[in-house]
């Protein structure tokens, strides 16, 4: 069973975009730092007359970071990767993209003192400015992502509908006092509804939720070819499997349902 629900890979990390959608980003903040901010033979910048724009810039990069959680936070509560709606992720993922711009920024500082061959080193208040122009740039890096290379699931309403279903079927079953053998109808249901939830989850454009979506797949596929009795012990939580594979079985389908609940109940 996947570890998805957990852990950030680089996929999760780009909100699903392609790596050269972050290149390309990261190329554009570089010509826009070049060709925008005002270089002198001194050093990154003349601060000794800027001071008032250095302290309006520091507040932008504040602001900037706000931005860039907020923005993480709505891109990833809107996928449906289950490690993309896990708050501590979401800040981690954040503060990544901080950094990234704050180091773009000083690679862009390095590279503008070695063409200059005026090498210097920066007093607290380009310190100051160049934190916050990264910080900025972090912001920018995540909203073009956003805009550029993030596809927004379109089926979302579909993927609620088969989840509940799935919810339907198996509280159905779980409050049903008939035999195994009665509740086929249930069952196949209960299957069905899986099967629709995987396809929706296709449409992922994150490697979660297309890890989930094949897990789902394969759950089904064994699950179908069990006899009820075996689904019985799979699928009801009143029931305790006494054989591996149906130990192993239950597990993945609780760790399904607890993944479908983190993407299909945050908005």
């Amino acid at each position: 069973m996947s570890d998805s629900g957990r852990s950030i890979n680089f996929s999760t990390f780009l909100f699903g975009a392609l790596p050269r959608q972050l290149l390309t980003a990261v190329v554009l903040e570089g010509i826009t730092l070049v060709g925008f901010l005002q270089v002198s033979s001194s050093g990154f910048i003349d601060l000794d007359v800027t001071r008032n724009y250095v302290i309006g810039t520091a507040a932008l990069g504040v602001v900037s970071v706000g931005l860039t959680i907020i923005f993480s936070y709505s891109i990833g509560k809107s996928s449906y990767s289950p490690a993309l709606h896990k708050n501590r992720n979401l800040v981690i993922i954040a503060a990544g993209y901080t950094a990234l711009g704050i180091l773009m920024t000083a690679v862009a500082y390095l590279c503008n003192s070695v063409l200059l061959e005026n090498p210097s080193i920066p007093n607290l208040e380009e310190i100051v400015f160049g934190l916050s122009i990264g910080s900025i740039f972090g912001f920018l890096i995540v909203l073009y992502i956003s805009r550029f290379g993030v596809d927004t699931p379109e089926n979302r309403e579909e993927l609620q509908a088969a989840v509940s279903d799935v919810r339907h079927s198996r509280s159905e079953l779980d409050s049903s006092t008939k035999a195994p053998i009665h509740l086929t109808k249930l069952y196949d249901s209960l299957g069905k509804s899986m099967r629709d939830v995987s396809n929706c989850l296709r449409q992922s454009s994150t490697e979660g939720g297309r890890e989930l979506a094949r897990d789902i797949e394969e759950w089904s596929e064994v699950f179908s070819e069990k006899p009820e009795v075996s689904q019985a012990v799979i699928v009801h939580r009143s029931r305790s499997p006494d054989e591996e594979e149906l130990t192993e079985l239950r597990k993945e389908f609780e760790s399904i349902i607890a993944r479908l609940d983190k993407i299909s109940k945050d908005e």
